[in-house]
Protein backbone atom coordinates (compact mmCIF):
# COMPACT_ATOMS: atom_id res chain seq x y z
CA UNK A 1 0.00 0.00 0.00
CA UNK A 2 1.50 3.31 -1.10
CA UNK A 3 1.67 6.51 1.36
CA UNK A 4 -0.97 8.94 0.14
CA UNK A 5 0.35 12.43 0.13
CA UNK A 6 -1.52 14.90 2.16
CA UNK A 7 -3.20 17.53 0.51
CA UNK A 8 -1.46 20.66 1.36
CA UNK A 9 -2.38 23.68 3.99
CA UNK A 10 -4.36 26.42 2.57
CA UNK A 11 -1.34 28.86 3.26
CA UNK A 12 1.11 27.11 2.27
CA UNK A 13 2.87 27.38 -1.44
CA UNK A 14 5.07 25.38 -3.51
CA UNK A 15 8.46 26.91 -4.88
CA UNK A 16 7.47 27.05 -7.94
CA UNK A 17 4.39 29.02 -6.80
CA UNK A 18 6.00 31.42 -4.57
CA UNK A 19 8.19 32.42 -7.25
CA UNK A 20 6.00 33.19 -9.96
CA UNK A 21 3.87 35.07 -6.99
CA UNK A 22 7.19 37.18 -5.78
CA UNK A 23 8.51 37.81 -9.06
CA UNK A 24 5.18 39.48 -10.11
CA UNK A 25 4.60 41.31 -6.97
CA UNK A 26 8.29 42.62 -6.91
CA UNK A 27 7.77 44.08 -10.53
CA UNK A 28 4.59 45.48 -9.51
CA UNK A 29 6.67 47.34 -6.32
CA UNK A 30 9.77 48.07 -8.48
CA UNK A 31 7.56 49.53 -11.29
CA UNK A 32 5.66 52.11 -8.48
CA UNK A 33 8.74 52.95 -7.11
CA UNK A 34 10.32 54.02 -10.39
CA UNK A 35 6.95 56.04 -10.76
CA UNK A 36 6.92 57.76 -7.48
CA UNK A 37 8.05 61.20 -8.38
CA UNK A 38 5.78 61.48 -10.90
CA UNK A 39 2.67 60.56 -8.85
CA UNK A 40 0.12 62.61 -6.85
CA UNK A 41 1.28 62.08 -3.50
CA UNK A 42 -2.08 61.05 -2.44
CA UNK A 43 -6.06 60.85 -3.83
CA UNK A 44 -9.30 62.57 -2.54
CA UNK A 45 -11.04 60.58 -0.55
CA UNK A 46 -8.54 57.17 -0.64
CA UNK A 47 -10.49 55.38 2.74
CA UNK A 48 -13.88 55.52 0.91
CA UNK A 49 -12.95 54.20 -2.07
CA UNK A 50 -10.96 51.19 0.18
CA UNK A 51 -14.02 50.27 1.95
CA UNK A 52 -16.31 50.17 -1.18
CA UNK A 53 -13.50 48.10 -2.68
CA UNK A 54 -13.07 45.62 0.01
CA UNK A 55 -17.18 45.85 1.52
CA UNK A 56 -18.53 44.64 4.27
CA UNK A 57 -19.06 41.19 3.88
CA UNK A 58 -18.45 38.33 6.07
CA UNK A 59 -15.28 36.23 5.63
CA UNK A 60 -16.20 34.42 3.44
CA UNK A 61 -16.14 30.52 3.86
CA UNK A 62 -14.10 29.61 0.55
CA UNK A 63 -10.75 31.14 0.17
CA UNK A 64 -9.33 32.95 -3.16
CA UNK A 65 -6.00 32.39 -5.11
CA UNK A 66 -2.83 33.70 -4.45
CA UNK A 67 -2.85 35.72 -7.69
CA UNK A 68 -6.05 36.97 -6.69
CA UNK A 69 -5.23 37.77 -2.94
CA UNK A 70 -2.44 40.20 -3.74
CA UNK A 71 -3.50 41.85 -7.11
CA UNK A 72 -6.57 43.03 -5.21
CA UNK A 73 -4.58 44.72 -2.14
CA UNK A 74 -1.25 45.75 -4.50
CA UNK A 75 -3.56 47.48 -6.74
CA UNK A 76 -5.57 49.25 -3.97
CA UNK A 77 -2.35 49.76 -1.59
CA UNK A 78 -0.28 50.80 -4.72
CA UNK A 79 -2.82 53.10 -6.01
CA UNK A 80 -4.91 54.80 -2.85
CA UNK A 81 -2.16 54.95 -0.01
CA UNK A 82 -0.44 58.34 1.30
CA UNK A 83 2.84 58.14 -0.26
CA UNK A 84 5.48 59.02 2.22
CA UNK A 85 8.28 58.25 0.63
CA UNK A 86 7.60 60.47 -2.59
CA UNK A 87 9.94 63.11 -3.13
CA UNK A 88 7.64 65.86 -1.66
CA UNK A 89 6.16 64.57 1.29
CA UNK A 90 7.38 66.55 3.75
CA UNK A 91 4.89 66.32 7.05
CA UNK A 92 5.30 65.09 10.74
CA UNK A 93 8.79 63.18 10.89
CA UNK A 94 8.26 60.34 8.66
CA UNK A 95 11.30 59.21 6.92
CA UNK A 96 11.29 57.70 3.40
CA UNK A 97 11.56 53.96 3.58
CA UNK A 98 14.68 52.48 1.75
CA UNK A 99 14.13 49.94 -0.96
CA UNK A 100 16.28 47.62 0.82
CA UNK A 101 14.48 48.00 3.74
CA UNK A 102 11.73 46.35 2.41
CA UNK A 103 13.60 43.78 1.32
CA UNK A 104 15.06 43.37 4.71
CA UNK A 105 11.26 42.60 6.05
CA UNK A 106 10.74 39.90 3.05
CA UNK A 107 13.63 37.99 4.37
CA UNK A 108 12.71 38.51 8.02
CA UNK A 109 9.31 37.12 7.81
CA UNK A 110 10.16 34.34 5.97
CA UNK A 111 12.37 33.52 8.72
CA UNK A 112 9.97 34.24 11.07
CA UNK A 113 12.54 34.36 14.03
CA UNK A 114 11.05 35.12 17.58
CA UNK A 115 13.84 37.31 19.23
CA UNK A 116 12.87 36.66 22.72
CA UNK A 117 16.18 34.69 23.64
CA UNK A 118 18.98 33.69 21.95
CA UNK A 119 18.03 29.85 21.84
CA UNK A 120 15.13 30.54 19.51
CA UNK A 121 17.14 33.06 17.27
CA UNK A 122 20.57 32.96 17.89
CA UNK A 123 21.73 35.06 14.26
CA UNK A 124 18.32 37.29 14.62
CA UNK A 125 19.48 38.30 18.05
CA UNK A 126 23.58 38.93 17.05
CA UNK A 127 22.22 40.90 14.42
CA UNK A 128 20.02 42.82 16.82
CA UNK A 129 23.22 43.24 19.22
CA UNK A 130 25.55 44.79 16.21
CA UNK A 131 22.21 47.08 14.90
CA UNK A 132 22.00 48.14 18.58
CA UNK A 133 25.64 49.13 18.85
CA UNK A 134 26.19 50.65 15.19
CA UNK A 135 23.12 52.74 16.03
CA UNK A 136 25.09 53.88 19.02
CA UNK A 137 27.82 54.63 16.88
CA UNK A 138 26.01 57.24 14.91
CA UNK A 139 25.11 58.58 17.91
CA UNK A 140 28.12 58.57 19.10
CA UNK A 141 26.58 57.18 22.55
CA UNK A 142 29.16 54.23 23.86
CA UNK A 143 29.62 50.84 22.74
CA UNK A 144 32.77 49.47 23.49
CA UNK A 145 32.73 45.42 24.51
CA UNK A 146 33.76 46.30 27.92
CA UNK A 147 31.43 48.84 28.73
CA UNK A 148 27.93 48.02 30.34
CA UNK A 149 25.97 50.28 27.69
CA UNK A 150 23.76 48.78 25.12
CA UNK A 151 19.78 48.40 23.86
CA UNK A 152 17.36 46.58 21.99
CA UNK A 153 14.75 47.96 18.95
CA UNK A 154 10.85 48.52 19.83
CA UNK A 155 8.57 49.52 17.64
CA UNK A 156 8.75 52.87 17.93
CA UNK A 157 10.20 56.63 19.89
CA UNK A 158 7.53 56.22 22.36
CA UNK A 159 7.77 52.80 23.65
CA UNK A 160 12.12 53.71 23.14
CA UNK A 161 10.64 56.73 25.57
CA UNK A 162 8.73 54.69 28.00
CA UNK A 163 11.36 52.34 28.42
CA UNK A 164 13.74 54.33 29.51
CA UNK A 165 11.64 56.28 31.81
CA UNK A 166 10.52 53.02 33.53
CA UNK A 167 14.35 51.98 33.73
CA UNK A 168 14.80 54.92 35.13
CA UNK A 169 11.87 54.63 37.74
CA UNK A 170 13.53 50.82 38.23
CA UNK A 171 16.89 52.40 38.90
CA UNK A 172 15.70 55.11 41.98
CA UNK A 173 13.94 53.14 43.88
CA UNK A 174 15.63 49.86 43.63
CA UNK A 175 13.84 45.92 43.28
CA UNK A 176 10.78 46.78 46.05
CA UNK A 177 9.25 49.59 43.65
CA UNK A 178 8.23 46.53 41.29
CA UNK A 179 6.56 44.82 44.49
CA UNK A 180 4.88 47.86 46.37
CA UNK A 181 4.40 50.41 43.31
CA UNK A 182 4.19 53.87 43.44
CA UNK A 183 3.51 53.88 46.97
CA UNK A 184 7.09 52.72 47.79
CA UNK A 185 9.26 55.08 49.15
CA UNK A 186 7.27 58.28 48.00
CA UNK A 187 7.54 57.28 44.53
CA UNK A 188 4.28 58.95 43.83
CA UNK A 189 5.82 62.34 44.57
CA UNK A 190 8.17 62.02 41.20
CA UNK A 191 8.76 64.91 39.41
CA UNK A 192 10.25 64.66 35.52
CA UNK A 193 11.25 67.97 33.98
CA UNK A 194 10.69 68.99 30.27
CA UNK A 195 9.46 71.62 27.71
CA UNK A 196 6.05 72.44 26.18
CA UNK A 197 8.12 71.52 23.10
CA UNK A 198 8.52 67.21 24.31
CA UNK A 199 6.07 65.14 22.24
CA UNK A 200 3.26 64.15 23.72
CA UNK A 201 4.68 60.45 24.40
CA UNK A 202 5.85 61.67 27.87
CA UNK A 203 2.17 62.22 29.03
CA UNK A 204 0.97 58.69 27.48
CA UNK A 205 4.20 57.27 29.68
CA UNK A 206 3.44 58.69 32.69
CA UNK A 207 -0.08 57.77 32.51
CA UNK A 208 0.71 54.12 32.08
CA UNK A 209 3.50 54.48 34.53
CA UNK A 210 0.84 55.44 37.45
CA UNK A 211 2.41 58.87 37.90
CA UNK A 212 -0.08 60.95 35.85
CA UNK A 213 0.43 64.16 34.05
CA UNK A 214 0.83 66.28 36.82
CA UNK A 215 4.28 64.41 37.53
CA UNK A 216 5.26 66.93 34.96
CA UNK A 217 6.98 70.26 35.89
CA UNK A 218 7.08 72.13 32.57
CA UNK A 219 10.47 73.92 32.51
CA UNK A 220 10.36 77.31 30.42
CA UNK A 221 12.37 77.59 27.36
CA UNK A 222 14.41 80.34 25.49
CA UNK A 223 13.63 82.28 22.62
CA UNK A 224 14.88 79.27 20.28
CA UNK A 225 12.51 76.75 22.06
CA UNK A 226 14.99 75.47 23.88
CA UNK A 227 15.15 74.39 26.92
CA UNK A 228 16.34 77.23 29.46
CA UNK A 229 19.00 76.32 32.37
CA UNK A 230 18.44 78.91 34.59
CA UNK A 231 14.37 77.64 34.55
CA UNK A 232 15.20 74.10 34.88
CA UNK A 233 17.66 74.67 38.15
CA UNK A 234 15.00 76.78 39.94
CA UNK A 235 12.40 74.40 39.33
CA UNK A 236 14.55 71.35 40.99
CA UNK A 237 15.28 73.36 43.69
CA UNK A 238 11.83 74.34 44.28
CA UNK A 239 10.58 70.80 44.08
CA UNK A 240 13.21 69.62 46.70
CA UNK A 241 12.09 72.32 49.16
CA UNK A 242 8.27 71.14 48.44
CA UNK A 243 9.51 67.82 49.66
CA UNK A 244 9.32 66.61 45.83
CA UNK A 245 11.28 63.85 43.94
CA UNK A 246 13.31 64.56 41.08
CA UNK A 247 13.36 61.63 39.19
CA UNK A 248 14.10 62.18 35.59
CA UNK A 249 15.25 65.27 33.23
CA UNK A 250 13.56 64.81 29.44
CA UNK A 251 15.67 66.72 26.94
CA UNK A 252 14.63 67.40 23.39
CA UNK A 253 17.56 66.19 20.62
CA UNK A 254 15.59 67.90 17.76
CA UNK A 255 11.97 68.55 18.77
CA UNK A 256 8.46 67.85 16.45
CA UNK A 257 7.75 71.13 15.52
CA UNK A 258 10.89 73.21 15.13
CA UNK A 259 13.84 70.79 15.28
CA UNK A 260 15.31 72.34 18.85
CA UNK A 261 17.80 71.04 20.49
CA UNK A 262 17.89 71.13 23.73
CA UNK A 263 21.17 72.37 25.72
CA UNK A 264 22.49 68.75 26.47
CA UNK A 265 25.78 68.96 28.11
CA UNK A 266 24.27 71.98 30.37
CA UNK A 267 21.64 69.69 31.01
CA UNK A 268 24.12 66.62 31.96
CA UNK A 269 26.13 68.50 34.57
CA UNK A 270 22.62 69.54 35.92
CA UNK A 271 21.17 66.15 36.68
CA UNK A 272 24.88 65.00 37.65
CA UNK A 273 24.98 67.42 40.49
CA UNK A 274 21.39 66.37 41.87
CA UNK A 275 21.83 62.49 41.36
CA UNK A 276 18.52 62.96 38.27
CA UNK A 277 18.48 60.58 35.83
CA UNK A 278 18.66 62.36 32.43
CA UNK A 279 16.94 60.83 29.41
CA UNK A 280 17.12 62.09 26.00
CA UNK A 281 14.45 61.91 23.80
CA UNK A 282 16.10 61.60 20.07
CA UNK A 283 13.63 60.40 18.36
CA UNK A 284 14.03 62.65 15.17
CA UNK A 285 17.44 64.47 15.58
CA UNK A 286 19.78 62.06 17.23
CA UNK A 287 21.35 60.30 14.60
CA UNK A 288 22.15 63.67 12.91
CA UNK A 289 25.03 63.31 15.48
CA UNK A 290 26.97 62.16 12.66
CA UNK A 291 26.68 65.21 10.52
CA UNK A 292 29.51 67.44 11.25
CA UNK A 293 27.78 70.45 10.95
CA UNK A 294 25.22 69.78 14.37
CA UNK A 295 27.90 67.22 15.95
CA UNK A 296 28.63 69.88 18.53
CA UNK A 297 25.09 70.68 19.51
CA UNK A 298 24.91 66.75 19.99
CA UNK A 299 28.05 66.24 21.85
CA UNK A 300 25.76 65.41 25.12
CA UNK A 301 24.06 62.50 23.78
CA UNK A 302 26.93 60.17 25.09
CA UNK A 303 26.54 61.55 28.34
CA UNK A 304 22.75 60.42 28.89
CA UNK A 305 21.66 57.62 31.12
CA UNK A 306 18.94 56.40 28.26
CA UNK A 307 18.27 57.83 24.76
CA UNK A 308 15.54 56.92 22.60
CA UNK A 309 15.90 57.09 18.56
CA UNK A 310 13.27 56.24 15.52
CA UNK A 311 14.72 54.07 12.90
CA UNK A 312 12.23 54.15 10.63
CA UNK A 313 12.20 58.45 10.80
CA UNK A 314 16.25 58.91 9.50
CA UNK A 315 17.56 56.12 8.92
CA UNK A 316 14.83 55.58 6.33
CA UNK A 317 14.04 52.39 7.36
CA UNK A 318 10.20 51.34 6.95
CA UNK A 319 7.94 50.56 9.96
CA UNK A 320 8.62 49.80 12.67
CA UNK A 321 11.41 50.32 14.18
CA UNK A 322 12.63 52.04 17.59
CA UNK A 323 15.65 52.07 19.53
CA UNK A 324 16.67 52.65 22.83
CA UNK A 325 20.06 52.83 24.64
CA UNK A 326 21.36 53.12 27.47
CA UNK A 327 24.54 53.66 29.94
CA UNK A 328 24.07 50.50 32.25
CA UNK A 329 21.96 48.52 30.21
CA UNK A 330 21.74 46.04 33.36
CA UNK A 331 18.61 48.33 34.35
CA UNK A 332 16.64 47.03 31.60
CA UNK A 333 17.74 43.73 33.12
CA UNK A 334 16.56 44.50 36.54
CA UNK A 335 13.07 46.53 35.24
CA UNK A 336 11.79 43.93 32.85
CA UNK A 337 13.32 40.20 33.68
CA UNK A 338 11.11 37.41 35.52
CA UNK A 339 11.81 34.14 36.56
CA UNK A 340 10.03 31.70 34.17
CA UNK A 341 10.00 28.08 34.09
CA UNK A 342 9.20 28.05 30.17
CA UNK A 343 11.67 29.65 28.51
CA UNK A 344 15.17 27.64 28.03
CA UNK A 345 18.46 29.16 29.67
CA UNK A 346 22.17 28.62 29.06
CA UNK A 347 24.60 28.43 32.31
CA UNK A 348 27.74 27.50 32.86
CA UNK A 349 31.10 28.57 30.37
CA UNK A 350 28.52 28.67 27.33
CA UNK A 351 26.37 31.44 29.29
CA UNK A 352 24.26 32.91 26.44
CA UNK A 353 23.53 36.74 26.71
CA UNK A 354 20.43 38.22 28.32
CA UNK A 355 17.56 37.84 26.46
CA UNK A 356 16.01 40.20 24.65
CA UNK A 357 12.62 39.11 26.82
CA UNK A 358 14.13 40.11 29.85
CA UNK A 359 15.02 44.00 28.59
CA UNK A 360 11.94 45.21 27.59
CA UNK A 361 8.24 44.93 27.59
CA UNK A 362 7.66 42.48 24.82
CA UNK A 363 8.35 38.70 24.92
CA UNK A 364 7.43 37.64 21.45
CA UNK A 365 9.66 40.28 19.41
CA UNK A 366 9.92 40.50 15.30
CA UNK A 367 12.89 40.54 13.80
CA UNK A 368 12.83 44.14 12.90
CA UNK A 369 16.35 44.48 13.66
CA UNK A 370 17.03 42.90 10.01
CA UNK A 371 16.19 45.79 7.96
CA UNK A 372 17.45 47.92 10.23
CA UNK A 373 21.15 46.47 10.48
CA UNK A 374 20.61 46.03 6.37
CA UNK A 375 20.48 49.58 5.96
CA UNK A 376 23.09 50.53 8.11
CA UNK A 377 25.38 48.06 6.79
CA UNK A 378 24.74 49.27 3.03
CA UNK A 379 24.94 53.33 3.85
CA UNK A 380 27.70 53.37 6.41
CA UNK A 381 27.84 56.48 8.54
CA UNK A 382 29.59 58.22 5.56
CA UNK A 383 26.46 57.74 3.87
CA UNK A 384 24.16 58.36 6.65
CA UNK A 385 25.91 61.75 7.63
CA UNK A 386 25.77 62.79 3.56
CA UNK A 387 21.87 61.76 3.33
CA UNK A 388 20.92 63.21 6.57
CA UNK A 389 23.14 66.24 6.01
CA UNK A 390 21.70 66.89 2.71
CA UNK A 391 18.39 67.28 4.10
CA UNK A 392 19.55 69.44 6.89
CA UNK A 393 21.06 72.06 3.97
CA UNK A 394 17.54 71.58 1.76
CA UNK A 395 15.76 72.56 4.84
CA UNK A 396 17.96 76.05 5.41
CA UNK A 397 18.33 76.24 1.84
CA UNK A 398 13.89 76.93 1.96
CA UNK A 399 14.57 78.67 4.98
CA UNK A 400 15.96 81.25 2.56
CA UNK A 401 14.43 80.73 -0.69
CA UNK A 402 11.07 82.22 1.90
CA UNK A 403 13.12 84.99 2.95
CA UNK A 404 13.34 86.23 -0.70
CA UNK A 405 9.16 86.73 -0.60
CA UNK A 406 8.01 89.90 1.00
CA UNK A 407 4.94 87.88 1.60
CA UNK A 408 6.20 84.96 3.18
CA UNK A 409 7.43 85.21 6.68
CA UNK A 410 10.55 82.43 7.33
CA UNK A 411 9.44 81.60 11.42
CA UNK A 412 11.84 79.04 12.66
CA UNK A 413 15.01 76.29 10.76
CA UNK A 414 16.00 73.81 12.93
CA UNK A 415 18.20 70.07 11.64
CA UNK A 416 15.50 69.69 8.64
CA UNK A 417 12.48 71.69 10.03
CA UNK A 418 11.34 74.75 8.46
CA UNK A 419 8.41 76.53 9.48
CA UNK A 420 6.51 79.65 7.80
CA UNK A 421 3.60 81.40 6.71
CA UNK A 422 2.10 83.46 4.55
CA UNK A 423 1.88 87.35 5.81
CA UNK A 424 1.69 90.05 3.41
CA UNK A 425 2.12 93.63 5.19
CA UNK A 426 -1.31 94.71 4.61
CA UNK A 427 -2.70 91.83 7.19
CA UNK A 428 -1.73 92.57 11.22
CA UNK A 429 -4.50 90.14 12.46
CA UNK A 430 -3.04 87.21 14.00
CA UNK A 431 -6.43 85.03 14.07
CA UNK A 432 -6.91 86.22 10.16
CA UNK A 433 -3.41 84.94 9.31
CA UNK A 434 -3.90 81.40 11.24
CA UNK A 435 -7.13 81.28 9.04
CA UNK A 436 -5.86 82.12 6.00
CA UNK A 437 -2.49 79.67 6.72
CA UNK A 438 -4.86 76.79 7.33
CA UNK A 439 -6.76 77.25 4.24
CA UNK A 440 -3.22 77.18 2.01
CA UNK A 441 -2.07 74.26 3.68
CA UNK A 442 -5.53 72.53 3.74
CA UNK A 443 -5.62 73.57 0.11
CA UNK A 444 -2.01 72.38 -0.70
CA UNK A 445 -2.18 69.01 0.40
CA UNK A 446 -5.43 68.27 -1.41
CA UNK A 447 -3.86 69.48 -4.38
CA UNK A 448 -1.40 66.61 -3.44
CA UNK A 449 1.54 67.99 -5.35
CA UNK A 450 3.57 68.46 -1.79
CA UNK A 451 2.11 67.68 1.33
CA UNK A 452 3.80 69.63 4.56
CA UNK A 453 1.97 69.38 8.01
CA UNK A 454 1.73 72.17 10.92
CA UNK A 455 3.41 73.64 13.67
CA UNK A 456 1.59 76.11 16.20
CA UNK A 457 4.42 78.48 17.96
CA UNK A 458 3.74 81.23 20.07
CA UNK A 459 0.16 81.24 18.65
CA UNK A 460 1.27 81.31 15.18
CA UNK A 461 -0.89 78.92 12.79
CA UNK A 462 2.49 77.80 10.48
CA UNK A 463 3.28 75.91 7.54
CA UNK A 464 5.96 73.08 8.66
CA UNK A 465 8.56 71.80 6.52
CA UNK A 466 10.54 68.55 8.00
CA UNK A 467 12.52 66.92 4.93
CA UNK A 468 13.18 63.26 6.12
CA UNK A 469 14.20 62.45 2.82
CA UNK A 470 16.94 60.80 -0.11
CA UNK A 471 14.18 61.66 -2.56
CA UNK A 472 13.50 65.41 -2.32
CA UNK A 473 15.81 67.57 -4.78
CA UNK A 474 16.67 70.91 -5.12
CA UNK A 475 13.97 71.87 -7.33
CA UNK A 476 11.42 70.55 -5.22
CA UNK A 477 12.35 72.84 -2.75
CA UNK A 478 12.62 75.78 -4.80
CA UNK A 479 9.08 75.41 -5.86
CA UNK A 480 7.40 75.44 -2.96
CA UNK A 481 7.14 79.01 -1.99
CA UNK A 482 5.91 79.94 -5.45
CA UNK A 483 3.17 77.31 -4.99
CA UNK A 484 2.04 78.50 -1.31
CA UNK A 485 2.23 82.18 -2.44
CA UNK A 486 -0.14 81.14 -5.88
CA UNK A 487 -2.60 79.63 -3.31
CA UNK A 488 -2.18 82.53 -0.95
CA UNK A 489 -3.36 84.90 -3.71
CA UNK A 490 -6.16 82.97 -4.78
CA UNK A 491 -7.40 82.54 -1.51
CA UNK A 492 -6.97 86.45 0.06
Amino acid sequence: MTNQKEPRAPLDMDADEFREAGHQLVDKIADFLAGLNERDIHKPNAANVAREALGTVSLPNTGSSTEDVIGEVSDLLLEQSLFNGHPRFWGYVNGSASPLGALGDLLASSINANVCTWTVAPVASEIERQAVGWIGDLLNFPNDPKCDSGGLLVSGGTMANITGLLAAKRARFGAEIREQGNVFKGAEKSKFYATVETHAWLEKALDMMGFGESAINRVATDDNLRMDIDALQKSIQCDLEQGFLPLAVIASAGTVSTGAIDPLEEIAEICKQHNIWFHIDGAYGAVSACVPSTSDELAGIGLADSVAMDAHKWLFVPFEAGCVLLRNRLHLTDTFAHETTYYPTTGGPNALPIAYRDQGVQTSRGFRALKVWMCLKRAGKDGYAQMIGNNIRQAKRLYEKVQQHPELEAVSQGLSITTFRYHPAEIHDEELLNKLNREILSTLQAKAWAYPSHATVNGKYLIRVCITNFRTTDQDIDELPDRVLSIARNIS
